[in-house]
Formats: C-alpha cells, structure tokens, sequence
C-alpha cells in the first residue's frame, strides 16, 4: 500500500486526513512535530507528503527546505494542506517542483485530485486477471455454417431461434 506523511500539528485533522487516505487507498504515516518528519520519512519511504503551512515550530515550508535537502527526498512530491491563501503560498515557494496545495478544511475530491495531479492514480494490483470473453468460432470461408441461415422469412410463429423479433 502506497504511503503518505502526513505533517500537521491538529490532532483532529491528523485523525481526518488518516481516515480520508484509508478511503482513498493509502496509507497515512502521522508526524505530530516538526522534529519526526525527516525519522519518519527515511523509515517509511512515502510516496508523497501532506504538510500544513503555517505551524509555530516548524512550517510546512521549513519542512519542504529540509526534505528538498535530502537526497532522497530531492523531488518527493509536496501537498501543502492550509487555511493560508494559495497565492501566499506560491509566492513563498517560487515554483518548486512537485509542490500541490489544498484547502482546509478538508474535502476528499480536492485531496484525491491534488495526490493524483501529482503521483498518479492509485493503481490496485488484480486479484486475479479478468476473465476474457469467450472467443467467436467463425468457420474458414466454404465451411458450412452450424447455425441455420435466416432465408428472409418472418417469424410469425415465434418458433424459429434464427430470427430475432426486435418488438
């Protein structure tokens, strides 16, 4: 299952955005500070980060400087998740690569499209391939046909299988 960290200091909306990537098909891994981010990042090896802008400690911005700086976190895409205009942000972050942004508070729909925008979509692995019809027999020309060939006469009847009554 692929992983999102998630990074925000609202326990509430750390339990939201939780219970809203296990509907979409993720798993969330919680930061609570500033501090576990990087730890948790290098442990987990999420696919994406969810971060909120504004915090006291350390912002959503300090946090994109620091996962930017390491090398395996260069071009990681980044979801900022703020009440902070979206204009505000982007003039912070001067068109950083792989950089999304959604409101809070939360919707779904915009959270499933920024994931997408940025990473693709969630992609399940079958169970089990899909079943293929099944294929026509279609004789070689001049072999005789199994079926009896309709001959233009109208099934008034109901009794012939090789007219189909459209009414």
């Amino acid at each position: 299952m692929d992983k999102i960290l998630v990074y925000d200091a609202d326990p509430r909306f750390r339990e939201v955005m939780k219970g809203a990537l296990a509907s979409l098909g993720y798993e969330a891994v919680i930061a609570a500070d500033g501090y576990t981010v990087l730890p948790l990042a290098e442990q987990h090896r999420p696919r994406l980060f969810v971060l909120d802008y504004k915090l006291p400690e350390a912002d959503g911005f300090e946090i994109l400087k620091r996962l930017r700086a390491a090398p395996a976190f260069a071009l990681a895409p980044v979801i900022f998740a703020s009440v902070t205009p979206k204009f505000e942000i982007e003039m912070t972050i001067l068109d950083a690569p792989a950089v999304g942004y959604i409101d809070k508070p939360l919707d779904v729909k915009q959270l499933k499209g920024a994931i997408e925008a940025l990473i693709g979509p969630l992609v399940k692995a079958a169970a089990a391939p899909a079943a293929q019809p099944p294929m026509m027999d279609i004789p070689p020309p001049g072999a005789p046909l199994s079926a009896p060939v309709f001959n233009g006469e109208p099934d008034l009847d109901g009794v012939r299988d090789d007219v189909i009554d459209l009414d």
